[in-house]
């Protein structure tokens, strides 16, 4: 027998820094033939799981009655809190955050039971026939409901700096204001899902559609009464995350968890997308009120605001995106005094949750529509008011909470693309359009930008990675991120 004879690798290497390398899964994203979760083939004796959900926004569950739904073809089991191993817990941050009701139902939509059976459809048709006995009471469901009631998912969060009060007071100019931002659905493409398949010796196996395959397995571990080293929590691909996938994931892998730690048999759990809008949180609504005092230039000299949001029943990550959205109500202007006090509201409405910006956009709003405010006061353009608070040398660097701001370009920056993007002559053109069209309006703005992209907490900025060099020449990496469509594979 003749054996190939082995190739000696090249003693040119040549660096791929800077090269246009293809995402590695870009055909078969175009094709279709990527493979999420649903697209795997089900493992042998695969079982779905479909939830059981409160009608009632709040109320005392006084009990359940699954006797039909035991009966309806194909179904297998029904679990409900009472077959919880381990604690009925999957808080991401501050504890309190019960996977399946027990003693009360907090919004409409919350999981009280889920059906195990056959077939999604037998799981589904099984679930219709558990009866809920709730004793209804009266629901805190709006920001400004739950501001009366002082009802709140954590402490109250102070930012201060000066004396704002004072500074209002004896400003030129005081004007007072109010905005409410709407929520927002992260609607990624793939819906929520995970598979559990039971392993050897207690251990779980989760295929999870997650940004945070560690909350997971943190999350498994404690609703099955292991240790973490018993879960193993993979993710090939996420059709889309937006921070839908960070903390609320851990509710369907757990589930399904629970439900293969019941019946010993691989379960999937796939959410449709009602009962996705349903059951999962949403970007934060708020509420903002305040009280500004300014020259006649429209500089800022002192700033009162009041930021609610609608967290839902319970804490998830309102609170750090509370801290968030506080820490960008500078934006990109010096505030030289300023008193924010931030509420997370609890509602029973579904508990809200990370969402792209994580709080920013909400804080960035706010500002600019003070500036606005302002600036119709004064009678003068937005962005002379915008550039007269600038951080800058004629008003200071450092932040609120203490950070110096470095390598400040944001009017140089600002100056280069309103000439580059002729900024006057678009303008007067749109003013022309608009006067001479009573329907059809235009508009054309540059908002100027500051955002944070660290965690406020310093531990948990860190990453690491491990390479394995194999005598052929492949790598094999490992890293702690997950693959959403951002290509990270290749990047990394």
């Amino acid at each position: 027998m003749n054996e190939a004879p082995i190739q000696e690798a090249s003693e040119t290497v040549t660096s791929g820094v800077g090269a246009l390398v293809r995402h590695d899964s870009a055909i078969k994203h175009v094709t279709g033939a990527a493979t999420y979760i649903d697209d795997m083939p089900d493992i042998g004796g695969t079982l779905h799981a479909f939830l059981v959900k409160s009608t009632t926004a709040c109320g005392e569950l006084d009990g359940l009655n699954v006797e039909a739904a035991l009966q309806s073809p194909g179904v297998l089991a029904v679990v409900t809190a009472d077959d919880i191993p381990g604690i009925n817990d999957i808080a991401p941050i501050i504890r309190g955050e019960p996977l399946l009701a027990e003693r009360v139902v907090e919004h409409v939509g919350h999981p009280v039971a889920c059906v195990i059976a056959e077939s999604f459809a037998a799981a589904r048709d099984g679930a219709a026939l558990v009866r809920l006995n709730i004793t209804e009471q009266t629901p805190i469901l709006s920001i400004t409901e739950a501001l009366s009631a002082e009802s709140y998912v954590s402490k109250p969060q102070i930012m201060k700096r000066g004396d704002a009060a004072q500074e209002i007071a004896k400003a030129p100019h005081r004007i007072s204001g109010k905005l409410e931002i709407g929520g927002q659905d992260h609607f990624y493409l793939e819906g929520q899902i995970a598979l559990a398949v039971p392993q050897e010796d207690r251990d779980m196996m989760i295929y999870s559609s997650t940004q945070n395959p560690t909350e997971v397995q943190h999350g498994v571990a404690r609703v099955l009464g292991l240790s973490a080293g018993n879960v193993t929590v993979e993710v090939r691909r996420m059709g889309g995350g937006f921070g839908g996938k960070e903390s609320q994931a851990t509710i369907i892998a757990a589930m399904a968890a629970l439900c293969a730690y019941k019946v010993g048999r691989p379960v999937k759990l796939r959410l449709n997308r009602d009962d996705d809008m349903v059951v999962t949180g949403k970007r934060h609504d708020f509420l903002m009120g305040w009280t500004v005092g300014f020259d006649a230039k429209g500089r800022i000299a002192g700033l009162d605001m009041m930021l609610a949001s609608r967290a839902g029943n319970v804490a998830d990550h309102s609170p750090s995106v509370m801290a968030r959205a506080m820490r960008h109500v500078d934006n990109c202007y010096h505030l030289p005094t300023a008193h924010l006090r931030g509420f997370c509201c609890k509602t029973n409405t579904v508990s809200n949750t990370a969402f792209r910006g994580y709080g920013g956009p909400q804080g960035i709003v706010a500002i600019e529509r003070v500036i606005e405010d302002i600036a119709r006061h004064l009678g003068k353009p937005r962005d002379e008011v915008r550039r007269a608070n600038y951080y800058g040398t004629n008003t200071g660097n450092t932040t609120l909470y203490g950070q110096r701001v470095h390598d400040n370009i944001i009017e140089p920056l600002v100056n280069s693309l309103w000439s580059a993007a002729e900024m006057d002559r678009r303008r007067a053109e749109v003013d022309h359009f608009n006067a001479t069209n009573d329907v059809i309006k235009k508009g054309l703005a540059l908002s100027p930008v500051k955002f944070g992209i660290s965690f406020t907490m310093p531990s948990l900025n860190q990453s690491g990675a491990l390479v394995h060099i194999y005598t052929d020449g492949s790598v094999h990496l490992n890293h702690g991120g997950t693959e959403m469509g951002q290509g990270l594979y290749i990047k990394v």
